[in-house]
């Protein structure tokens, strides 16, 4: 009998966490406009009440939704450009008469962390790279690390490293810039020393 109430309140623990849960409606790209869709066949509006933004800022909307057709109602949200979970509140007249999502936005439109080792592994092989090259005097190899490591750092500038650009990417790519044109031009001038 202990060990069915126990089991008993651990899934009703699951049930109430999974009704208050909000749905999410993904991940995309910052600066995109993401469309809030809403699916209910027996609503004549649906109007979408507020946004709540990553710093928790709120955005009245108070504004209905466009039919579509099929129950489908939606709405085109275009100020996208603070990185982080965006919280949606509307109602209906019909359906549940109210509905809770949010979406996410990162700098590449990729959600988790899924790519974090590969990327940390490119960032490794091309600083060894370049520091193999440039410690053992190979100037060929130095000149294609910088070069791999100036390329690396724009990359990391514009779009950070998959759901994260912060200060921290940031200061990672100009330091991966500074570092690769630094040893590329040495090399450079080293290849003319040589001739």
């Amino acid at each position: 009998m202990k060990y069915k109430l126990i089991t008993l309140l651990f899934l009703g623990m699951f049930l109430i966490n999974s009704v208050y849960a909000l749905e999410d409606l993904g991940t995309f790209k910052q600066g995109e406009t993401v469309i809030i869709s809403q699916i209910c066949n027996d609503a004549t509006y649906i109007t979408l009440s507020s946004i709540s933004k990553p710093d928790s800022t709120r955005i009245s909307i108070n504004e209905n939704m466009t039919f579509v057709g099929s129950g489908e109602f939606n709405y085109n949200f275009s100020s996208t450009y603070d990185l982080g979970r965006y919280d949606v509140k509307g109602i209906s007249d019909g359906c549940e008469n109210t509905f809770a999502y949010y979406f996410t936005i990162t700098p590449s439109g990729q959600g988790g962390t899924e790519n974090i080792t590969f990327f940390i592994l490119i960032i490794l092989l091309i600083y060894g790279i370049t520091f193999t090259g440039f410690f053992g005097r190979n100037i060929p190899m130095t000149i294609l690390g910088g070069m791999a490591m100036l390329f690396l750092g724009v990359y990391l500038v514009s779009q950070g490293i998959i759901i994260f650009r912060d200060d921290l990417t940031n200061y990672i790519a100009y330091l991966t810039i500074a570092v690769g044109a630094i040893t590329s031009f040495w090399a450079v001038l080293e290849q003319f020393e040589v001739i």
